[in-house]
């Protein structure tokens, strides 16, 4: 065996190990927050396992997920800004607002569909939210607005079935399964 040969088969054996990995990196940014400020990871029952700090609009996490589970990083000086994602083996990436509502994930597929759940959920409670601004100035008016506002959270409801559904066999659905249940439509 040549010295290539073994070289290429040692290569080929980290790759191997590194894509059986449970190992989870956080690329966090947190551009509006200060440098030095105090960024937690906190498990499911919200106790901080891990502590960062922002440098140069960054922190990070690494870890191993033994098991796959719902996490929130949150910053210390403003509890209200937080994100929850789940500690999916491979690269996630946070960006922490600090305007409560306004983070985001991305990077893995389960966080990826998290994400895009909130998103749709956010984007319909927003239309009702503007809804309920303007209150109807007649019964005609009432009713079609009540009506408009029951489609919408009938979609919201649609969309985290749907969600729960595509993702019946991994953590974002079995989270979803436990933790939301469908309203009872009229």
């Amino acid at each position: 065996m040549t010295i290539k040969s073994i070289f290429g088969l040692a290569a080929t054996g980290f790759l191997l190990c590194a894509c059986q990995s449970n190992t989870f990196q956080i690329n966090g940014y947190a551009r509006s927050f200060a440098e030095g400020d105090t960024i937690c990871l906190l498990n499911e029952s919200e106790q901080p396992i891990a502590i960062s700090t922002v440098s140069q609009g960054k922190f990070s996490f690494y870890g191993e997920a033994q098991k796959i589970e719902l996490y929130n990083v949150m910053a210390k000086q403003a509890p209200a800004c937080q994100v929850c994602f789940f500690t999916e083996p491979g690269i996630t990436t946070i960006e922490l607002n600090s305007e409560p509502g306004t983070s985001r994930i991305s990077g893995t597929r389960l966080n990826n569909e998290w994400q895009q759940l909130t998103d749709s959920i956010a984007m319909m409670g927003s239309q009702i939210a503007k809804m309920l601004h303007h209150p109807a100035a007649d019964t005609t008016t009432q009713k079609a607005l009540a009506h408009s506002i029951d489609s919408l959270h009938r979609q919201m409801s649609a969309c985290v079935l749907n969600t729960a559904e595509r993702n019946k066999d991994n953590p974002l659905g079995n989270y979803i399964n436990e933790n939301y249940k469908a309203p009872e439509f009229k």
